[in-house]
Order: C-alpha cells, then sequence, then structure tokens
C-alpha cells in the first residue's frame, strides 16, 4: 500500500518520546524534515520525491561521535530495544529493535563510524515483515538519544549535508496489513509436514505386510 503523505507546519524538536507515542492501532505515523536549515544558514526545501525514497533506503540518518557508539547502543538496550541477528546486515556493530505498539516496531542500525540509520516496520513476529510496509525514520531515535549524547545531528544522506533546524515537516501514514500471518505456528508445521511422508510410507508398507499375510 503507498503511503499516505500530509504536509503539516511543526517543529522537529517538539516530537515525544518513544514511550510517549500516540496508540493509532495499524496505522503509523512518520514525521521527517521538509523545510529545513542546512549548517550553513541556508533553508533548503526537501525534495518530496527524495523523502518518499524512504520507502526503500536512508535519506535521513543520525549521526554521532565514534566513541560514543557503544554508549549509545547500551542506552538504547537499557530503555528496552534488543539485539536482533533477524536482520540483512549492512556492516553495522549493533542492530537493536524494539516492539512499540500494534505490529509496529523501530529497528535501528549503529555503524562503527557513529551513523545511525533507522526505520519503522512490521514487526519480525509476522511474514509480513519481509515485505513491508517500512519507512526512514529519525526523530523516535533522535529524541531517545538525548539522555545519552549531545552531540548528534540529523543528516540527509544523499546530500552529505546535515541539518541545524527544521522548519517544516511532513507528515506520511503507514497503514499495517489487513491480515498479518505470525510466522512461529508455520515454524512449528513444517516438523509435523515433513513427517507425514514417512508416516504414508510406513502405513502403507504396514498395509502390505497384513495383506500378505492374510494371503
Amino acid at each position: 500500500m503507498k503511503p499516505h503523505v500530509r504536509l503539516i507546519r511543526d517543529k522537529g524538536s517538539n516530537f515525544k518520546e518513544i514511550s510517549e507515542l500516540p496508540y493509532m492501532g495499524s496505522t503509523y505515523v512518520v514525521y521527517l524534515p521538509w523545510l529545513v536549515r542546512l549548517e550553513d544558514g541556508k533553508r533548503y526545501r526537501i525534495p518530496l520525491s527524495l523523502i518518499m525514497r524512504g520507502s526503500r533506503t536512508h535519506i535521513f540518518i543520525i549521526k554521532i561521535p565514534p566513541y560514543r557508539v557503544h554508549d549509545v547502543a547500551m542506552g538504547l538496550i537499557n530503555k528496552g530495544f534488543r539485539q536482533t541477528m533477524l536482520a540483512v546486515s549492512r556492516g553495522e556493530l549493533y542492530s537493536l529493535v524494539m516492539r512499540i505498539y500494534g505490529p509496529w516496531e523501530l529497528h535501528a542500525r549503529i555503524f562503527n563510524d557513529g551513523v545511525i540509520e533507522a526505520e519503522t516496520e512490521i514487526s519480525r513476529e509476522y511474514v509480513q515483515h519481509l515485505i513491508g510496509p517500512r519507512f526512514n525514520i529519525v526523530y523516535e531515535i533522535y529524541d531517545a538519544l538525548r539522555h545519552f549524547v549531545d552531540e548528534r545531528m540529523v543528516c540527509i544522506k544523499p546530500m552529505s549535508r546535515c541539518i541545524s533546524d527544521v522548519i517544516e515537516n511532513v507528515r506520511i501514514e503507514l497503514e499495517a496489513p489487513r491480515v498479518l500471518v505470525p510466522w512461529k505456528p508455520i515454524v512449528a508445521m513444517v516438523p509435523s509436514m515433513a513427517i507425514l511422508p514417512i508416516i504414508s510410507r510406513f502405513s502403507f508398507l504396514h498395509f502390505l505386510h497384513l495383506n500378505n499375510h492374510s494371503d
């Protein structure tokens, strides 16, 4: 499903803690910078076509000092994130996830150079995690980091430019699939399905054995 885009005027610094995110059921609302002031003081409106690529790649990233990577990772873990092996490795040191509400979870990759890439996606508990929807996020992690590190910047990755101020944001609404399929019951069924041919073969041989004796 194509994300619904709604333009709003709001300051990025007003966004709430992860623990205070409003419950929206199957909908997740992403806020991202739109009209910004860059580090050199120039105002820049980020093209919506670039922002919407966030469903496939990370347009916005967070940069922290490399020597704070471990501290930040431990801080996020203390806030409820956990390490996961169920992710495609992109060379990150830490791959952290946290379930928030409904089927949604946050995923943050922390690299040794201090770059953090983050997205919201369908939980790994469901088969639909493999096919989306998912979207690049930044404020949720940026705000959480204020407890562990003061030196942090939101940057526009394709431009290699960082943001000093946010003037306007864009609001993007993600809708979860209507039907979500947990993968654990499917995995539990696999051994049973694998043994069925063996049981069927045994039953057939047993039937032949009985017939031979009856003759």
